[in-house]
């Protein structure tokens, strides 16, 4: 039964986002990961595992957020950001994982290394969380499961779009010109219908799906958003800085 609540009255009834700025805020965003990583997808090996943690050396460096579920208080999704300019390594994880030279040919853009960017990654969400079994796609039709928690399903599984709204958030508010991330093809469409701009700068790969290499401009997101949808930026922008929605 579709939810009868609206797109920012589900939100707030039953998420919130916050930024991950304590020592015990960042382990459980590290335990998120490990639940879906290791536990759900198998993707790190367990002989490499001490705590059940899932870190790297780009984490000290890099800007956490973590989603919850207020009826549960349960922490339930976690993306980072990872500026370029404090990497360790002087590189971003997307130039080691993504293994064919970037395609900048229809990018405001000619090189990663161009201005302020950041790489937007471990965006994840439990898989009570995403979309449900029998769905093959990220599309409006979609209900989002309610994972045994007891809410209402909702007609759009928006919890990605959330996710992205925090990084643009963030990048603005690290004065960032653009992130670059390894996206899902069907997230990316998601996005696109909901007026994320993105570009494209590299042929699709195999790494735990299907993904290609992205940009992401945060400064034209907001007025790109459906009303609806700006309302729900304003919402997140005040869960993560504390500001009153405009």
């Amino acid at each position: 039964m579709p939810c009868d609540l609206s797109l920012i009255s589900h939100y707030q009834k039953y998420f919130r986002m916050l930024r991950a700025t304590s020592p015990e805020l960042k382990k459980t965003a590290f335990h998120i990961r490990y639940r879906v990583y290791f536990e759900e997808q198998n993707m790190i090996a367990a002989d490499t595992l001490g705590e059940p943690l899932e870190t790297d050396l780009w984490d000290p460096c890099s800007i956490h957020t973590l989603l919850y579920h207020k009826p549960s208080g349960q922490p339930i999704g976690n993306v980072r950001l990872i500026p370029l300019h404090v990497s360790p390594t002087r590189t971003l994880p997307v130039e080691e994982h993504y293994p064919k030279p970037f395609d900048f040919s229809a990018a405001p853009v000619k090189d990663i290394r161009i201005g302020k960017t950041a790489e937007v990654s471990r965006m994840l969400i439990l898989s009570s969380f995403r979309r449900r079994k029998g769905d093959l796609d990220y599309t409006v039709e979609n209900d989002l499961s309610d994972g045994g928690m007891g809410y209402k399903r909702f007609p759009i599984n928006y919890l990605p779009v959330c996710m992205i709204f925090a990084t643009a958030i963030l990048m603005l508010e690290e004065r960032l010109d653009y992130g670059v991330g390894l996206i899902e093809l069907r997230l990316a469409r998601l996005l696109a219908r909901f007026g994320v701009g993105l570009n494209q700068i590299g042929e699709p790969v195999d790494y735990f799906g299907r993904r290609a290499p992205y940009l992401i401009f945060p400064e034209p997101i907001y007025k790109n958003l459906s009303p609806d949808y700006q309302d729900l930026y304003d919402t997140i922008r005040s869960d993560l800085l504390g500001e009153s929605s405009s």
